[in-house]
């Protein structure tokens, strides 16, 4: 598939962050045999982005816009975008709901251009952010695909690699069937080797993965005609592979699935977060507006001294020489199964700086301990320790780790 991207910016230099990001976008595109034909940097101008549009729907099959996460910029470029394809501009429910629910989670009161972000061409399905005000958008006309996505580093690297890549990957074959395995804990290159044998045998085998959350997901194409038998083949080789990484064949993200998981077995969860600085909690409010329903409690302990006062953590655990941090973790868990009720509870200690990550996951029947040596910057390690205890959690839940009373849930 032929794509072009455009990045609408005041600024005719974009920031090293955003340019590292746009560099990645467009290796992962190459490393899946997309033909990225063009990147252009263009001025917020209606007549600069009309013309420069124009000229990518000529050219290519899928076409990316980012623009500045400013409400003018993205209305004008909506406008535009519309207008391409004879289209209206209303509001539309999915977006106001996404814009809802970020406010509700940020705590952050809504602003009238706020509200407008939630107009969209009304041939457009909306792209959930979690992360700002700034939904995306999808426009499919004309055999052509249309994105509008927000140009802050963070969130377009997590819409790219979650949603856009694998829906350019999987409308790239125009016949027979698609199935997009997602997976988690394993990196690009080894996703790679791992499949190369199904690879070699000409399957139309693609990988997606994003380096530093190492979340990733394998779209199988399968050809018109396949019979049903060699298809079951097929996917079942790669699922057998991918068994010890994968957690879902749905459009969700681990987040997602986790409340899925918990909603449909009737069960509540809280947390006592130090490592993740609350990034689970916040991450499971950003995943769905009903999560208040699931979610109990959630306490961010950051010194020693409030985990104390707030969990009951013997003192012990901290000074000594050697912080005990698997004890630490343990007594967290005890104290939030006391203080919340829940049916589940999850805890994170360890040394940020160091990258030394304790957690727990529990109820009342029994706590399970884990550790992990995670790197990268501070952000990078709080993202990806998130991932990867909301991983150990999946895993728990699927294989019904977690006893309440004397069900299995």
């Amino acid at each position: 598939m032929k794509v072009s991207i455009i990045v609408v910016s005041s600024s005719e230099i974009v920031s090293n962050i955003k340019e590292d990001t746009l560099n990645k976008i467009c290796s992962s595109l190459y490393k899946n045999k997309q033909d990225v034909k063009f990147v252009e940097i263009v001025k917020p101008e209606a007549e600069v982005v009309q013309s420069a549009f124009k000229r990518a729907c000529e050219m290519c099959d899928a076409v990316v816009v980012a623009t500045e996460n400013e409400w003018d910029k993205f209305y004008m470029v909506k406008h535009i975008l519309s207008d391409e394809f004879d289209a209206k501009i209303e509001v539309s429910e999915y977006a106001k709901k996404y814009i809802d629910e970020y406010a509700r989670t940020k705590n952050v009161p809504l602003k009238r251009e706020d509200n407008s972000l939630s107009q969209m061409p009304n041939n457009a399905r909306t792209i959930k952010n979690p992360f700002s005000a700034y939904q995306g958008c999808l426009i499919e006309e004309k055999e052509k695909l249309i994105f509008l996505l927000p140009l802050e580093s963070d969130e377009l690297y997590h819409i790219f690699f979650s949603s856009v890549l694998p829906y350019i990957l999987s409308k790239g074959k125009q016949k027979g069937k698609t199935y997009i395995l997602r997976t988690f804990g394993i990196k690009l290159q080894e996703l790679q080797t791992l499949l190369r044998d199904e690879i070699k045998n000409k399957y139309e085998i693609e990988v997606v993965c994003s380096e530093k959350l190492l979340r990733g997901e394998v779209v199988i194409n399968i050809s018109e005609g396949t019979r049903s038998d060699a298809q079951k083949s097929i996917v079942s080789k790669v699922y057998t592979k991918l068994l010890p990484y994968f957690y879902s064949e749905k459009d969700e993200s681990l987040e997602e699935f986790i409340l899925t998981l918990l909603s449909i077995r009737h069960l509540t969860l809280s947390f006592a977060e130090d490592f993740t600085r609350g990034e689970m909690s916040a991450s499971l409010g950003r995943a769905s507006g009903n999560s208040g329903e699931i979610l109990k409690e959630s306490y961010v302990t950051i010194s020693n001294e409030s985990k104390t006062k707030l969990l009951g953590v013997d003192k012990s655990c901290y000074t000594k020489k050697d912080v005990d941090y698997g004890e630490m973790a343990y007594e967290m868990a005890l104290g939030v199964l006391e203080n919340s009720g829940a049916d589940i509870v999850v805890t994170s200690c360890g040394n940020l700086e160091n990258g030394l990550l304790y957690f727990a996951l529990g109820n009342s029947e029994g706590i399970h301990i884990f550790s992990e040596n995670i790197g990268g910057s501070l952000s990078e390690k709080i993202n990806l320790a998130t991932g990867k205890i909301f991983f150990q959690l999946i895993k728990k839940l699927k294989q019904d780790d977690f006893h309440i009373g004397n069900e299995i849930v």
